[in-house]
């Protein structure tokens, strides 16, 4: 346990002198963590840029038109401009309006008519749903009515169906330019669609008779922010194991310090244990500071308990066995260097640490779920936000299997007698 204790210290020592160690391993994921925070965790709401073009009654706004624009600028949603209406190079206008910095041009054109499309179109609707609700009366009651009261209704829905068949049938025009792109297209799509729809439902009188309404997953009032914390955390413990101790553990190879420690009673197994206690602690370290980084510029909620705790562990102890197992069959440096990275950052990327796995594509899932971060992330999210215990139980067995196999795997590899 002493001799553990000493590559303890020597290693973290090691990791301390060196600036791009302590950059790449601290600073760097706080810098992230500001920028994820700044960018979709601020707690401000996204707000689009919309183009909108009101050729109503010959370029005229109508109280329709108009209406309608502002119920698109009540959702808070858009920074709404307006093209005069004898602009014909919609996205032309659009982009000299953007300037040089350029931007995403999201362009709706109102047409011509658009009042008198709706007015029109929501009448022939109200008469055709009362022309089908008449029927529909008619249908239920005729048994129990006699020839007069028969006749005299059939007469009515008669001259109710003539009625709605001789409305135009009409609808508004609404024309919306997107870029394709445009990541947010779907996103202001679906909600210039919704407004449309409101919009709609509203002329015609209609109401909603579902009741929609909302409960928070978690009791606690966590923030986008919150969700970043844990994703963070496991990518860079997975990136300080991987890439870290595999270039160190060379970096040792190549300076002839693996050599001597062999003729030293130093034992292989402390040595892999003395560099996993180095990783835990820079991993606890970096834990601490994201969580006080993203409280203080964030007012994050999401803190770290016993589990977290547990998970960083046995985190830190997986990702070591990998760098160990690197460094085992890897003797150049740059080399060790670069599979690293050729390995950490993609696993980054590809399991869900930043994003839902769901967001990406099946076969991308399937590569997810072969890539051990992902369990980590995933156990370390369900520990710090959600508190679900067999989430947590579930992810801990996994990754704590695959540390077993990796640690075992890197004493094998590691060649403790240099030739």
């Amino acid at each position: 346990m002493r001799r553990t204790l000493i590559i303890f210290k020597a290693v973290t020592k090691n990791w301390l002198r060196s600036r791009s160690g302590l950059f790449f391993s601290i600073m760097f994921p706080v810098l992230l963590l500001l920028v994820f925070g700044a960018v979709f965790g601020g707690g401000g709401t996204s707000t689009y840029s919309l183009f909108i073009q009101n050729l109503d009654v010959d370029g005229t706004p109508t109280p329709l038109s108009e209406g309608f624009i502002e119920a698109l600028n009540s959702t808070e949603t858009f920074a709404i401009r307006t093209i005069p209406g004898d602009v014909t190079d919609l996205r032309s206008y659009a982009r000299d309006v953007l300037g040089p910095l350029g931007g995403n041009i999201r362009v709706l054109a109102i047409s011509e008519g658009f009042q008198n499309d709706m007015l029109n179109g929501t009448l022939k609707v109200r008469v055709g749903i009362s022309y089908s609700t008449l029927q529909t009366v008619y249908e239920y009651f005729e048994p129990f009515l006699n020839e007069t009261e028969r006749m005299a209704m059939q007469q009515g829905i008669d001259q109710m169906g003539q009625y709605n068949a001789s409305l135009p049938d009409r609808k508004a025009s609404l024309t919306l330019i997107l870029d394709a792109s445009d990541q947010s297209s779907g996103i202001v799509r679906s909600i210039v669609m919704s407004v449309a729809n409101a919009f709609n439902y509203e002329l015609m009188g209609a109401r909603n008779i579902v009741n929609f309404e909302e409960e928070p997953f978690t009791e606690r009032q966590l923030r986008t922010i919150d969700f970043y914390l844990p994703g963070v955390i496991s990518a860079f413990i997975m990136t300080n194991g991987i890439i870290g101790v595999t270039t160190n553990t060379t970096e040792f190879k190549r300076r002839g310090i693996i050599k001597r420690l062999s003729i030293t009673p130093l034992g292989k197994l402390e040595w892999i244990l003395g560099n996993v206690l180095s990783q835990t602690l820079l991993n606890l370290m970096l834990t601490a500071i994201i969580i006080v980084v993203g409280w203080l510029a964030f007012n994050a909620q999401a803190i770290p308990d016993i589990f977290s705790i547990v998970f960083i562990f046995i985190g830190s102890v997986l990702f070591s066995g990998i760098g160990m197992v690197l460094s085992g069959l890897i003797k150049d440096v740059e080399a060790a260097s670069a599979i690293g990275n050729a390995i950490a950052f993609p696993m980054m990327f590809l399991s869900g640490a930043y994003w839902p796995v769901e967001f990406m594509p099946d076969y991308m899932q399937t590569i997810a779920k072969a890539l051990p971060l992902t369990y980590f992330s995933e156990g370390l999210r369900s520990a710090m936000i959600y508190k679900y215990t067999e989430g947590i139980i579930i992810n801990m067995a996994i990754v704590s299997v695959l540390a077993a196999v990796f640690i075992i795997i890197g004493s094998l590899v590691t060649r403790w007698k240099e030739k």
